[in-house]
């Protein structure tokens, strides 16, 4: 009878340890399919994705999808403004270019006078990039502005 027992002890035993090296070997698998990007999570393979063109990249960083609709709001930067320049001026030497969504002069809290800066919102992003190529350079109120795409907030 106690032969019985210490056999069944081994049975139980060796069961037990040829149980956790096989769940030893499936982690290691798994670990070696991440670390070369085939993982059942995630797919045999990483899908490709096709070229993206610099002209189609927004000012966000966000790539455009081909085939959809490129009529995206642009936001510019536009530095190097005088004190005396209002946003309705700014949106007047803007408008010729592409429709003006927004046009604001950023002005300081206590003061109330412009800052120097403000920020042009174009309704589409082509007349955006023409407005940069225009008008960065340009005179307006006896000052040379800069024209770039606005920065994320």
């Amino acid at each position: 009878m106690a032969k019985a027992y210490r056999s069944g002890k081994r049975d139980r035993e060796a069961a037990r340890d040829q149980k956790n090296q096989d769940k030893r070997d499936r982690l290691q698998r798994n670990r070696d399919k991440r670390a070369t990007g085939r993982s059942s999570e995630i797919g045999d393979a990483p899908e490709r994705m096709g070229e993206v063109a610099l002209e189609d990249i927004s000012p966000s960083g966000v790539a455009s999808v081909k085939g959809l609709d490129r009529r995206m709001p642009m936001r510019l930067f536009v530095g190097g403004l005088s004190w005396d320049t209002t946003a309705e001026e700014l949106r007047r030497l803007f408008e010729p270019l592409g429709e003006v969504s927004e046009a604001t002069i950023v002005t300081d809290r206590d003061s109330g006078r412009s800052r120097g800066f403000g920020f042009v919102t174009m309704a589409d992003t082509a007349a955006g990039k023409q407005a940069m190529r225009e008008l960065d350079g340009a005179e307006l109120d006896g000052r040379r502005i800069k024209v770039n795409p606005a920065g994320a907030r």
